[in-house]
């Protein structure tokens, strides 16, 4: 992805998270026909909070976030951030959970893969231009069992 994409992506990610603030999370809940979730993790280094909106996609009752990282070949910093950390805060659906981030594998992996990609071509492409493997994290409320 060339950086004039880029630059017109975080400017578009930058205006939906202020409708999105603005709004307190009621306005924006969809991208590209794909849910939106606000997901905060505590920085790896810092130890501070990080927000970040994302799509995703339903996993046994509960949110999947698709680590492709905008087509670059690292991994999401809140991807690393929920490896240090797996316990964080998200917002779907107008409600905040307590979650804890499990990394999916196996069977599980390929699933929701799937299911992004029937949800949103796009991440076919990501996939192509990528040579790292993409990332999955499945946010389990914490009343629920990992």
């Amino acid at each position: 992805m060339g950086e004039t994409n880029r630059t017109a992506m975080r400017v578009q990610w930058k205006l939906h998270k202020l409708m999105w603030n603005l709004s307190g999370g009621r306005l924006g809940r969809q991208v590209v026909g794909m849910p939106v979730l606000e997901l905060v993790t505590v920085g790896r280094r810092s130890g501070l909070e990080r927000e970040v909106l994302l799509t995703h996609v339903d996993h046994d009752g509960s949110p999947a976030v698709i680590g492709t990282n905008a087509g670059r070949d690292t991994d999401p910093a809140w991807v690393e951030n929920l490896r240090a950390n797996p316990d964080a805060r998200a917002r779907w659906n107008g409600e905040w959970h307590d979650v804890t981030a499990v990394e999916l594998a196996g069977g599980e992996h390929e699933a929701v893969w799937d299911a992004a990609v029937a949800a949103n071509r796009g991440y076919v492409a990501y996939a192509e231009a990528l040579t790292r493997p993409i990332p999955i994290m499945h946010l389990v409320a914490r009343t629920q069992k990992p």
